[in-house]
This record gives C-alpha cells, structure tokens and sequence, in this order.
C-alpha cells in the first residue's frame, strides 16, 4: 500500500516526490556540480552496476557452433542509427562464415572522459543515450565498465581483455551439452577507419596500435569489420604485418546499403538546430525522460531535457 506521499494526482502523477525529482534532476545538471555529480556516479556504479550486463545474453548455441559475442569500444557521442545497424551487419557476417559461429550477445562501451576527445559528451550522459539507443534490442547490451566505472581512461586491449574475462565466466550449452563456462568467444566490432589505423604511424613515428595490443585483440580474440565506403578492407587487412598473420581471425563484413550517418554528423544537425530524426534512435533524440514523466512535468522536464540536448551537447568544443 502507498503512504499519503506517493499517491497520485486526479491527473495520474505523482506530485510533491515528482517535483522535487525534477528539481533534483535540472540541479545536478548543472556545469559547476559536474566534477560532484562524475565522482557519486563512479561510487554508484562501483557499488554493484559495473558487472558485466547479461540479461540480454543467449545461454545455448546449436550443436557445432561456437558462441560469439561483439564488443565495440566507442565514443559514442552520440550513438547514431549506424552504430546499431553495424552490430546487425557483425551479427549476419559472423553467421555466415560457414555456419561456424552463433552470436550469443553484443555490447557497446563508450570510452572515459579522461580519452580527452573534445567532441565527448560527458560520460553519464553518453551511457544514458547508449543505454536508450539499445532499449529494444533483444540482443545489444550497453555496459558502464569503461566509463564510470574506472578513474581513467583504460586502453582498448584492456577493456577487450576484461569483457574476455567477464564472459569466459558465463555457462552457455552447446547443443544438448550441460552449460559450461568459458565457452563465449569475444570479436571487437570495428569501422574500416579503425582497420586502417591498425597500420597507421603518429607524426612521432609511434604506432597508433601498439603491435602488442593488437596482437591480442585480433590474434587471441577476433576483430569483424564493417565497412563503411568502398575501400578494400580485405587489402589493407593483408597489407598489414600484424593483421596479415591473423587474417583467419578476421571477419569482414560490406553493407549493401551505405550511408553517411556518423556522430560528427549529427552533432552538425544539433549545432544547426535541425532535426536528428531517423539518424539517431528516437529515444535519444527525445532526450531519454519517459512520457510519464513529461506529460506529469510538462515544460519543467522538456526545459530539462532541451539543457542535455541542445546547451550540453552542441556547445561542446569542436562540435562541427
């Protein structure tokens, strides 16, 4: 039964609680409580979020298949429609390679403020819009690890490791067998431009990828590819010296349909105050409030919403 305070108005909603969220929510987006409200996320999460999500993960595989899951590290900034048709495209490319693999999971994981991107949004605000860009998935998970959960920006080979590491303790039943542990193999979901920088120097002559690091990514774990023009991603996956010798570790994936859509892009729109409709999942264009919780609040929650989405994310350093 509710107490006096939680019941709700003639109109549905709740009234004084609701306010005072409301006030609570506008307050902590504030500028100058940033660094406070950075720090209550981290201890936040560290209390119990920051295990790896597997609600979404699928605990049996057909016989002869090997369970896969897809990982992409990303900024994020913000997740577009792309973003989630390349993880499609992963999941179909990784199915058909000789009906060797079965995608049993895929995660997106946006990268710590302290990557030092100017074009990133806050963190807590990129994991929300992630989180509502994956909402109706069946299948793609959003995990907070990487962003909130450690002090500092942790490079990619480690992220990829601690998802190796997290999944290796997920039981998945291959075919009629008892669940097992260890099972789940990990490929990282990447752009054709990231293939390219694989091969890449800085000006200083340091390789953007350390060699190492890619050595584990691709040789002891596994890399699909989704091209996003018409480079030839098998010839610079050749080209490579590191790659080349783990060209079976390699899976590469050609959308039929190509498009432009890219997180520079939309925050281009948001910068000319134009619709991001249809380049960005309608739950993050929304602004990520529930129709509740407008409807109840009406132009304090959509002035709420229009800080996040028009002040925060298109002042942002180097927006276009």
């Amino acid at each position: 039964m509710r107490s006096a305070r939680e019941t709700t108005s003639p109109r549905g909603c709740p009234g004084r609680k609701l306010r005072w969220h409301a006030f609570a929510v506008a307050f902590g987006m504030l500028p100058a409580f940033a660094a406070v409200r950075q720090a209550f996320m981290r201890v936040f999460h560290r209390q119990g979020v920051c295990t790896l999500p597997s609600s979404k993960l699928r605990l049996q595989v057909p016989e002869g298949r090997i369970p896969v899951a897809i990982v992409a590290p990303g900024s994020f900034s913000p997740p577009t429609l792309l973003h989630l048709r390349m993880f499609e495209e992963a999941r179909d490319a990784l199915e058909r390679t000789g009906g060797k693999f079965k995608v049993v999971g895929g995660y997106m994981s946006p990268v710590h403020d302290a990557y030092g991107k100017a074009s990133l949004a806050p963190a807590h605000h990129r994991l929300s819009m992630v989180e509502a860009a994956v909402s109706d998935s069946d299948w793609i998970m959003a995990d907070s690890w990487e962003c909130l959960c450690r002090s500092e920006w942790t490079p990619t080979v480690e992220v990829v490791s601690r998802f190796a590491a997290e999944l290796s303790k997920v039981p998945v039943a291959v075919g009629s067998n008892r669940p097992q542990c260890g099972k789940v193999q990990l490929v990282m979901l990447c752009g054709g431009d990231v293939l390219q920088s694989f091969n890449a120097t800085k000006p200083s002559g340091e390789r953007v990828w350390p060699d190492d690091d890619v050595e584990v990514i691709v040789g002891q774990h596994g890399l699909v590819c989704v091209g996003r023009g018409k480079a030839d991603l098998g010839a610079i996956a050749r080209e490579s010296t590191v790659l080349g010798k783990h060209l079976d570790k390699i899976v590469l994936a050609k959308p039929r349909v190509l498009t432009g859509i890219s997180s520079s892009v939309v925050r281009q729109y948001l910068a000319s105050n134009q619709s991001i409709r249809y380049l960005v999942h309608d739950k993050v264009s929304r602004g990520l409030f529930t129709p509740g919780l407008v409807h109840c609040a009406k132009g304090f929650f959509v002035q709420v919403r229009d800080y996040i989405f028009k002040h925060k994310l298109n002042e942002l350093p180097n927006w276009q």
